[in-house]
């Protein structure tokens, strides 16, 4: 036995002791399902903040980059990482915030700590939300945990609280600058600004724009989505950047004077085009892409000016000891729970989240899902990992919301890693989430070692599909 055998063999063991501990104490509370929030009104209303947000001391302390493996130090800086607010609301009558940061991700014990800060506000104004999306920058600071010099976290704590005071100070302006105007929601498919390098090969390659038209011809606020992972820079890049979100809003931002916000769709294995060798050459072109698609959109149609949100937790297996192990050393901010599911016995409490704006659904979900958990297409027997047929695969959630449109943010709320479909899921034999496992054709599955496990989507598909039950 090799000694990545014997780690995999131990942190397995660790968590599963772990786990029968937190059960000695009692099962894990129940979690209410909740109710759907509505507001409604004559006209939107919208404000919009943005800020900055780079430690003074870049250039003097350490920090680590994140996204391309534990240990990398920041070296210099390509661009500023910036955090971004929407507030939108249905008149006076309350609505929900919309955070944008540049950021790998938050797990939703930060997420939890900007809403806890923002209570008394977001009561005040009766704000039915508070959501925060990740672009998943593989060019930013290690918000997470995993990407420093482990065993130790790669978070660092003065940037940390900096990043959510930020948000809670953008939220609070964005709120302040609203004022009344339309809404709309367009789209246009940008297939040459995605790549998928795992199969079976299921891209959406739809950019969406929702976007805000003051009445007092203030600039326009746009909330983009598009599925490509910002790892445009690549693995051996050491300076901090926003990738191309960053290229993205520069050139909307000098062709028309438009407040942009931006969110990622489901983009696990889903990298940016291809366009050069040149990687700082390349971002720059895939932002541009993306920003002259967004430009481009012709067929905006208006959204009547009603809100409604429903925001439900639920617990998710954890079967990664490997991730299990690191949050016990405080790698990682997480709370765990004792779980009868699951081969650890642990579980993570996350969420999603279902809003309609006007008949626009979107969809909020944790983490990074595989395109056809979303959208369908999932392997067929003779070509999936197992060899085991879609049959055995949830229903995918736009089946689930009855409509092909479903507008998807990932990332949002909360960092848990990768959402595999279950006939597709190859675990190494030996070294099961430390390592990558090999399927029956050789293809390397990586996913999975940065995955909560094999419950992972078809738990998802079942709160959504739940949710979906009660939104009416």
């Amino acid at each position: 036995m090799s000694i990545a055998d014997l780690a995999a063999s131990a942190v397995k063991t660790i968590s599963r002791h772990n786990a029968k501990k937190l059960m000695k104490k009692g099962s894990a509370p129940a979690i209410a399902k909740n109710n759907v929030n509505k507001v409604a009104g004559d006209k939107y209303v919208v404000g919009f903040a943005s800020c900055e947000v780079m430690p003074d001391d870049i250039n003097t302390a350490t920090y680590w980059i994140a996204g391309h493996g534990p240990g990398k130090a920041i070296e210099g800086v390509h661009d500023p990482i910036t955090v971004s607010a929407m507030w939108i609301g249905c008149g006076e009558n309350g609505g929900i915030m919309m955070i944008s940061a540049d950021i790998i991700g938050l797990t939703r014990v930060e997420v939890s700590v900007v809403r806890d800060k923002l209570a008394e506000f977001s009561k005040r104004i009766n704000c039915k939300g508070v959501n925060i999306c990740c672009t998943h920058n593989h060019a930013g600071f290690d918000t997470v945990g995993y990407w420093g010099k482990l065993p130790k976290t790669g978070k660092n704590p003065g940037y940390m609280n900096k990043l959510l005071n930020s948000m809670v100070r953008v939220c609070k302006e964005a709120y302040e600058s609203r004022t009344e105007g339309d809404l709309y929601v367009g789209t246009i498919h940008v297939p040459e600004a995605q790549f998928d390098k795992r199969l079976p090969t299921v891209l959406h390659d739809v950019l969406t724009r929702i976007r805000f038209v003051p009445e007092n011809g203030d600039n326009e606020t746009w909330f983009l989505n598009y599925a490509a992972h910002p790892n445009t820079l690549g693995g051996s890049n050491r300076h901090i950047g926003a990738d191309y979100p960053y290229f993205l809003r520069k050139t909307i931002k000098e062709t028309k004077n438009v407040n942009v916000l931006f969110g990622i769709g489901a983009i696990a294995a889903v990298d940016p085009g291809d366009f050069c060798e040149d990687k700082v050459e390349r971002t720059r072109i895939q932002g541009e892409c993306l920003g002259k698609a967004a430009l481009s959109i012709e067929n905006d149609r208006k959204l009547d000016c009603r809100i409604s949100t429903l925001c439900q937790p639920y617990y998710c297996p954890v079967d990664n000891g490997v991730l299990a192990f690191l949050a016990s050393l405080k790698v990682m901010s997480t709370k765990r729970y004792p779980c009868k599911q699951g081969e650890l016995g642990l579980a993570l409490k996350t969420e999603l989240t279902y809003i309609y704006l006007g008949d626009q659904k979107i969809l909020l979900l944790p983490g990074e899902s595989f395109p056809e958990t979303v959208y369908g297409g999932y392997a067929s027997a003779e070509e999936s990992a197992t060899g085991k047929g879609p049959e055995i695969n949830p229903t995918p959630l736009i089946e689930i919301a009855e409509d092909e449109n479903l507008l998807v943010f990932g990332v949002t709320n909360d960092m848990t890693g990768y959402v595999v479909a279950p006939n597709d899921f190859i675990l190494h034999k030996t070294q099961a989430y430390l390592s990558n496992g090999y399927d029956r054709f050789d293809r390397s599955h990586y996913h999975e070692t940065n995955s909560l496990g094999y419950l992972a989507s078809q738990t998802i598909a079942d709160v959504f599909a739940d949710v979906v039950s009660r939104m009416e």
